[in-house]
């Protein structure tokens, strides 16, 4: 199990509408990986009765409690210049306004860095730093065929000068240079891109830009726009829940967020049978090995509620290509293609799958 300690990640950079679609979460009770809270805090659109959002990483709880603090105080504006996604100024002083609302350990991480505050906790995580040393060289080789891109007039136009440009072999070179395992340790430092369970990380990603940007404006994935800058300030589209009427909703809803610092192994396997209706497990390939990704399944199971949603999230790494799959959750392969092909993270594939009732023959 790959050990991270510190931040790693601060900003959301999935689209969330596909496990809203995937977990059908209204008076559901969900569990989520936690990382930069996006994901868990954009499920409370939903309607569900609790989102448990689990990490054990205990800087992902802070970001957590004090992006939960400013969401309470803060309208959408404000908070999107606290967080840095805006231009802001104040924001040192608009947390010595919210700290006091923060737990011990929570406000004593936060105290210790007052450099991020200023910065913007948004932009802060080892993996947000890592993309923004990154994007100057992708504007250089790709700023003229971005600007083609988005410069097109349809979809149709869009994709094939997306398909030329990726099939170029500088443009080759480059992603293999960035997206290779010895650069996810040194430079984008994330343990997705060396992971045990991971694709041809080049490859891969360069095949989703391709088939994304056949579906979808290339200015309505704001993944692309944090590649490309190195933050969100840039960025015409937003993470889900940060758009107006969405965020207003997120606010009112985030008493149903509980916070559980622990190894998802681990705490699934302390839990009674049938506690969840929902999981929203994203990208964990990375963290764990292929036989600790199997036991992960096998506690989604013996934990899930008859007719509960499973939606796995994955990136670089795919481990539920090679671990066993659990008799009792029966995957749902025309909801997994239809999210393949809608999601906006532009880089992720997805695993959807519901828990079975038991049989009859099983009962006796």
């Amino acid at each position: 199990m790959e050990t991270v300690t510190g931040l790693q990640y601060s900003c959301c950079n999935e689209d969330s509408l596909s496990e809203l679609e995937a977990l059908e979460l209204r008076g559901k009770r969900a569990l989520s990986i936690h990382a930069a809270g996006g994901r868990a805090f954009s499920l409370l659109l939903g309607d569900p009765s609790e989102v448990v959002a689990i990490d054990r990483n205990p800087a992902q709880i802070h970001l957590g409690r004090l992006k939960v603090a400013a969401m309470r105080r803060l309208n959408r504006e404000a908070y999107l210049a606290f967080v840095g996604i805006r231009e802001g100024s104040a924001r040192a002083e608009v947390y010595r306004g919210l700290r006091g609302e923060l737990p011990e350990d929570a406000r004593a991480f936060w105290d210790g860095r007052p450099g991020d505050i200023a910065t913007g906790i948004q932009h802060v995580g080892r993996t947000e730093r890592s993309i923004a040393r990154v994007s100057p060289v992708l504007r250089k080789f790709l700023s003229k065929d971005i600007a083609r891109i988005r410069a097109a007039s349809s979809l149709e136009e869009q994709g094939e000068i997306a398909r030329a440009v990726f099939d170029r072999l500088p443009v080759r070179a480059v992603l293999a240079l960035i997206f290779n395992p010895l650069s996810g340790r040194v430079i984008l430092r994330d343990p997705v891109y060396y992971g045990e369970g991971r694709r041809s990380a080049a490859e891969y990603l360069r095949g989703r830009v391709t088939s994304t940007l056949r579906r979808h404006r290339f200015d309505d994935c704001f993944i692309l726009s944090l590649f490309l800058h190195g933050d969100l300030k840039h960025s015409r589209s937003m993470p889900v829940g940060l758009g107006v009427d969405d965020y207003t909703v997120m606010q009112s809803r985030l008493d149903r967020i509980r916070f559980e610092r622990s190894c998802v192994i681990e705490y699934l396997g302390a839990q009674p049978p049938e506690q969840f209706d929902a999981f929203s497990l994203s990208d964990l390939g990375g963290y764990l090995t292929i036989a600790e990704f199997g036991t992960l399944l096998e506690h989604v199971e013996r934990t899930s509620r008859s007719g509960s949603r499973v939606c796995i999230r994955e990136y670089i790494s795919a481990p539920t290509e090679r671990a066993p799959w659990p008799e009792g959750l029966t995957r749902l392969p025309d909801l997994e293609r239809r999210l393949d092909a809608s999601d906006r993270s532009v880089g992720c594939t997805f695993v959807c799958a519901v828990k079975s009732a038991p049989s009859a023959n099983a009962e006796n």
